[in-house]
């Protein structure tokens, strides 16, 4: 019996809907870099208010919580564990780079559904497709620029 993985739906146009709105980030303070499907994120965020692993999810319907699941039209989002590993690797290699203090925030983008404010489970934000950019530029300033 193969091994069934709980992971985000997110097809090439959901991946390419995230990307237009990465696109909307100020370039000379973020640079976001598409990842290896295989990785558990979709893109990898960096920037002066830190670095994220964002992954892409396609459900459609309306985003609802019960009790630790987090519900579309009745499917539950997946992927949890898989966009975590994908920030700590990242975290990895900004360490191996000399970026000691930098943490790397996971974070699911419902790119179709409907959802309410950001909410978090196990570390891992959920948001809306709207909300990541605010979700970015909001965390404050945490890796210092060089003069």
């Amino acid at each position: 019996m193969p091994l069934l993985r709980s992971t985000p739906v997110a097809g090439p146009e959901d991946v390419a809907r995230l990307r237009r709105e990465l696109l909307k980030l100020d370039a000379w303070a973020f640079w976001a870099v598409e990842l290896e499907p295989a990785s558990g994120a979709s893109f990898a965020v960096l920037g002066v208010t830190g670095a994220f692993a964002v992954a892409a999810c396609g459900l459609e319907g309306y985003m609802v919580v019960e009790g630790r699941r987090f519900l579309v039209d009745g499917r539950a989002i997946g992927g949890f564990r898989d966009v975590k590993r994908a920030a700590k690797v990242l975290r990895g290699r900004l360490i191996a780079i000399g970026s000691a203090n930098t943490d790397v925030t996971p974070a699911i983008v419902l790119t179709r559904a409907a959802a309410g404010a950001p909410r978090e489970r196990g570390g891992v934000r959920v948001l809306r497709l709207e909300d990541v950019v605010r979700t970015v530029h909001g965390v404050g300033y945490a890796l210092e620029v060089a003069p």
